[in-house]
């Protein structure tokens, strides 16, 4: 597990740096500058912010949901391993969230080399934990050879606790928030700088399903985006919405739908595609055979591989492993 205030994250501590330093002049300007200066300034910041989030919104390629989950029935993404550099983000939420979210990695993951797993969940979630490891202990099963790549988890500090008041919830958030950022451009310690260079600097791809905390993490996202200080090609995200919403979007739904930052909006019923008009993309994160796991055990072990019992081939290389 990292910290994000360890080492690798002084790009974080100099953007949240610079963010105070800003506050602070903005601050000390109503007293010292002339009132209607100030509204300038503050006028064209956010025409500045208005306008480039719409030309990120229109730099970003709207991909439809079924390319995403292409041939979602028998094999899992598209194969990534000949890229120089594959960085997903996950956000696991408490409860039901992180279930469906495990469901969906297995079903859809694709294991190479080249790939960077990261976790971002929040401090007490002892259930995200407890079931990213359970996941990682099926990948490393499936992908014997180290080709499942590698992975990290990171803990930030919760929005907003149950009960929290909304007055100290704004200091929780801001913390969350100067986490998030260390998350979004910290370099993997795996992936070390000084032989992948900035290939791991940013997530390729963000992905939550619900979670507030998943809000956060793309807001924060497009801010880094807006004020170039992350690479419009990086940060992608996908917003999956959960399979219970069969009638109306629930309120990080609502979010991302009205904020529209979520380069894939995907939904997972009929009916809730009619009212949103996002793609139905199926249940894809009920408790399904995992084709993503099965197909790298395939590609692994050719011609020796049983869905129901696994390869003998796998089985030993497990227990070479084990006994060295």
């Amino acid at each position: 597990m990292i910290s994000v205030y360890g080492r690798g994250g002084q790009y974080a501590t100099a953007i949240g740096a610079g963010v105070i330093l800003i506050a602070i002049a903005s601050l000390l300007s109503l007293f010292y500058i002339p009132l209607w200066v100030t509204a300038s300034a503050l006028s064209m910041l956010a025409a500045f912010v208005f306008t480039r989030h719409f030309s990120v919104r229109m730099g970003q390629k709207k991909t439809a949901g079924r390319v995403w989950m292409a041939a979602s029935d028998k094999y899992p993404g598209p194969d990534t391993s000949k890229l120089p550099a594959v960085y997903f983000l996950y956000v696991l939420g408490s409860g039901g969230h992180t279930t469906e979210m495990v469901e969906m990695i297995k079903h859809k993951f694709r294991g190479s080399k080249n790939l960077h797993r990261r976790y971002l969940i929040t401090t007490g979630d002892r259930h995200s934990q407890n079931k990213e490891l359970e996941l990682e202990a099926i990948i490393h099963d499936a992908y014997v050879m180290g080709t499942g790549g590698t992975y990290d988890t990171m803990l930030v500090t919760r929005a907003r606790a149950v009960h929290q008041s909304f007055f100290t919830s704004i200091f929780t958030t801001l913390m969350c928030a100067f986490e998030i950022i260390a998350a979004l451009t910290m370099i993997p310690e795996k992936r070390p700088k000084d032989q992948y260079g900035e290939a791991f600097r940013y997530p390729h791809v963000i992905v939550t399903n619900g979670p507030g905390t998943g809000f956060i993490v793309c807001l924060v996202a497009q801010v880094l985006k807006i004020f170039y200080l992350a690479p419009e090609n990086r940060l992608k995200m996908v917003y999956v919405e959960s399979w219970a919403r069969i009638k109306s979007l629930s309120l990080t739904g609502k979010l991302f739908y009205w904020t529209d930052i979520a380069d894939l909006f995907v939904v997972q019923s009929d009916s809730l595609s009619k009212v949103t008009g996002k793609p139905n993309v199926g249940n894809v994160s009920m408790r399904t055979t995992p084709v993503g796991l099965d197909y790298g055990r395939r590609e692994a072990w050719p011609g020796d591989y049983d869905p129901h019992r696994g390869s003998s081939k796998a089985a030993s290389a497990r227990k070479d492993t084990t006994n060295t």
